[in-house]
């Protein structure tokens, strides 16, 4: 599968230089880049993307993650800025949805401090060494996280719970006295807008979802006819998981799917 990495850097034209320096290591076949974009983190905590690299239609601009991701290493001040850059739905991203843990945003937040500059990208790669060393030559930094998609399934559970919070509204309705029903049925009519929500929020997944697998498959079959060796065959597996993994999250939101339009009913 992919990873995030981030590489940190005491000044913007060394950010520049590792920048190319991965691009470099595309060209040789050494990792597949998706996603990229070179960061500031200003005086007053927010990040500035100062460049990006974009590929088909899942460019930083307008791939949800990556822009997601980058919101969070400024904190609340920065989510904003993450729902820009990912724009896909027009969505507040957090932790989860990025597909990191709280422990990887605190690690490069603690070096990521205003006036640093940084190479935010998602990548699959042969060995950690080769951009280790050409960063680490340029003084940087390099932080990386499996990426783990799981806002699939909570989007599920989340349309459960409103769907049985509807159910029991109902219910109390049926035997509430008239000056009660009225305000019940307030109450229903907020929970189904929440269903409605999250069904429009699953069709606007299901649409970057495939965008993204697409542009994915575009990319690492154009480095798998480039790349050789173990690297090779690790391209080759993940064109497969990568598959595999989009099968599995579309009947997620299949099945979530269904479950708003039952209670939509």
């Amino acid at each position: 599968m992919s990873k995030y990495i981030v590489c940190v850097f005491d000044e913007k034209e060394k950010a520049y230089h590792g920048a190319r320096a991965l691009l470099e290591l595309e060209d040789e076949g050494s990792v597949a880049i998706y996603e990229s974009a070179i960061i500031a983190k200003q005086a007053d905590g927010t990040v500035r993307v100062e460049d990006a690299e974009e590929e088909g239609p899942i460019g930083v601009f307008t791939g949800m993650f990556l822009g997601s991701l980058i919101g969070m290493f400024a904190g609340p001040a920065g989510m904003a800025l993450g729902a820009v850059v990912g724009s896909t739905g027009g969505l507040i991203a957090d932790a989860s949805r990025a597909g990191v843990n709280d422990d990887f945003l605190m690690d490069v937040s603690a070096v990521l401090i205003p006036g640093k500059y940084a190479i935010v990208a998602e990548i699959t790669e042969g060995w950690t060494v080769p951009l280790d060393t050409r960063i680490e030559d340029l003084g940087g930094v390099v932080f990386r996280k499996w990426r783990i998609d799981v806002e699939d399934a909570q989007i599920e559970r989340d349309i459960e719970a409103n769907k049985r919070e509807m159910e029991e509204l109902e219910e109390e309705w049926n035997h509430a006295s008239d000056e009660a029903k009225e305000k019940i049925a307030s109450k229903i009519a907020d929970v189904k807008k929440k269903l409605q929500a999250f069904d429009d929020r699953i069709k606007a997944k299901a649409d970057s979802m495939a965008k993204e697998i697409d542009a994915k498959i575009e990319k690492i079959d154009k480095q798998i006819a480039k790349a050789s060796g173990d690297f090779k065959k690790k391209l080759e597996k993940a064109r497969v998981d990568f598959k595999a993994d989009y099968a599995q999250r579309s009947e997620k939101l299949k099945q979530a799917g269904h479950l708003a339009a039952e209670a939509l009913k």
